[in-house]
């Protein structure tokens, strides 16, 4: 039987701290090919849109996945059920180390990728479940800062490391983390930890909710604006400024520690301006660094200086949207947050799709200015949601 809507966990900070590392190797996995894409394309011969497709197309199934499984697992333990995903992650990193071309390295990431549909969206429901409401958009901030962790220390630190080894290296101590992480996650999460069952009316109760529509919507934008150059950064350091790889690295570095900052500052500051207010700076911030790029993109210095304000706003808006859709409807959460994971992975595959474009065209100084709109747009459903709807 279900249990309670809020379950009391032996050690919550324990299994916060969990949860919040899972979401680094979650991070990690889903962003590690941009940071490997100028020694991948030379060890595969592909080009760099083809290791962008890697995290395009991952992002495709991430879409479909987060709602389906939110759906179809809605009966299922959430600590079983979060193990048991970061386990899928672990297997499929240890099986890409060993992958012999492109083609197997693609499909083996299709079918790893599922565990990271499960775990960022459900995560965020456990968080729901084990902490009171007035707790609830700190401790979400603080889960998903995993992704600013991630970005700030692991993509850096892959880029520098996949110069001077293997990228097949990199993969295994992913799949290794990863194992580590679901090992936590048995042992510091609760038992017995359920969400409000979920039937296809509820589902359509989601969707017909605007708030919740309007919500989505500047989520999907916002990561569209950030994945139309992310993915390719790094190759676009090198073609627009001639950036050697440790400059590359420091790009990645700033824009990585700058969104573990922003995370923290928004953890702590969220509940006296509010989720949506916060998620409207940093998306407004966002759209400033992007700007700062298309200027200044052939200069080293100001192009990194513009990576560590692009940063500032990415890991900390995603998590003012889940605590977003959290406080709009409490016991909508599994599927919402769901939803917002998709079409979050849905942005990025439309802004790496859009990158791809941009880069196949010989168009690559639009990729800054590209951003920018995206973001911009997303600024403007986000304040629409939160004088329309209060959300």
């Amino acid at each position: 039987m279900p249990a309670p809507l809020v379950a009391k966990p032996v050690n919550t900070r324990a299994a916060l701290i969990v949860l919040f590392l899972g979401n680094i190797f979650i991070g990690s996995g889903v962003l590690a090919p941009a940071a490997m894409i100028n020694t991948m394309t030379v060890d595969l011969g592909v080009s760099s849109v083809a290791i962008g497709a890697l995290i395009g197309w991952g992002a495709v199934v991430l879409c479909i996945g987060a709602p389906a499984f939110g759906f179809f697992t809605n009966q299922v333990d959430r600590r079983t059920l979060l193990a048991a995903s970061l386990l899928l992650y672990a297997v499929g990193h240890f099986a890409s180390a060993f992958a012999p071309d492109y083609t197997s390295l693609f499909i083996i990431r299709l079918a790893m990728i599922s565990g990271a549909a499960i775990f960022t969206p459900q995560a965020a429901s456990a968080v729901a479940l084990m902490m009171p409401e007035e707790r609830r958009s700190s401790a979400v901030a603080t889960v998903f800062m995993g992704w600013a962790v991630a970005t700030a220390v692991v993509i850096p630190l892959t880029s520098i490391l996949a110069e001077i080894m293997d990228w097949r290296l990199i993969y295994g101590a992913l799949g290794a983390g990863s194992l580590l992480a679901a090992i936590g996650v048995l042992v510091a999460l609760p038992a017995n930890l359920y969400p409000a069952r979920m039937s296809l009316s509820t589902w359509g109760e989601v969707i017909r909710r605007p708030a919740i529509l309007m919500l989505l919507l500047a989520t999907s934008l916002q990561i569209t604006g950030q994945f139309v150059l992310f993915p390719y950064l790094a190759a676009e350091m090198r073609r627009a400024s001639n950036a050697d790889p440790s400059a590359v690295a420091l790009a990645l570095g700033f824009y990585g520690a700058a969104g573990l900052f922003g995370s923290i500052v928004a953890a702590r500051t969220v509940n006296s301006l509010g989720a949506a207010r916060t998620h409207m700076i940093c998306v407004a911030i966002m759209a400033s660094g992007l700007l700062g790029w298309s200027l200044f993109a052939s200069s080293p210095a100001p192009a990194i200086a513009s990576c560590f304000v692009w940063g500032l706003g990415f890991g900390a808006g995603v998590a003012m949207q889940q605590a977003r859709l959290i406080t709009v409807a409490p016991a909508l959460a599994s599927a919402s947050v769901a939803l917002n994971t998709s079409v979050l992975y849905l942005g990025q595959a439309a802004g790496s799709a859009i990158g791809g474009d941009l880069i196949t065209r010989t168009l690559h100084p639009l990729m800054g200015p590209a951003g920018a709109a995206f973001m911009l747009m997303a600024l403007a459903a986000s304040w629409w949601a939160s004088r329309k709807f209060a959300a």
